[in-house]
């Protein structure tokens, strides 16, 4: 048999909060249990999952920047479209044709002046 203290002097074991706990578990039947840890498993997940508050947050900044780069690249597409169109045969830009002839052949007439550029700078 256990010595169990009176009820009018309180107990001195500094385990009691502890063995208090694991009595309230051993009485708790565990389907109850398992509801908690179910719903302790969700809460933990709504907020800090792959799609929890947390990253919900941050997806906003993600999708400025998205867009402040899709936004570039239409730019920089519409570009090079109006660029490929000068030389389209159906109008073709004699202008356009000449500069990109310029730059991929090197060539030019003798009466023009060449400034080279530092690709470096």
């Amino acid at each position: 048999m256990r010595y169990t203290p009176p009820m009018d002097q309180p107990s001195e074991s500094r385990f009691a909060v502890i063995g208090g706990f694991i009595r309230f578990i051993r009485n708790i039947r565990w389907p109850v249990l398992a509801i908690i840890i179910l719903y302790l498993y969700l809460a933990f997940h709504a907020f800090s999952g792959s799609q929890g508050l947390f990253n919900w947050a941050s997806s906003d900044i993600k999708a400025q920047k998205l867009q402040t780069q899709l936004d570039e690249l239409t730019a920089t597409k519409l570009a090079l479209e109006s660029r490929v169109d000068a030389l389209d045969t159906k109008n073709l830009d004699i202008d356009a044709l000449d500069r990109v002839a310029r730059e991929k052949l090197f060539y030019s007439d003798t009466k023009d002046l060449t400034i080279w550029l530092d690709p470096t700078d």
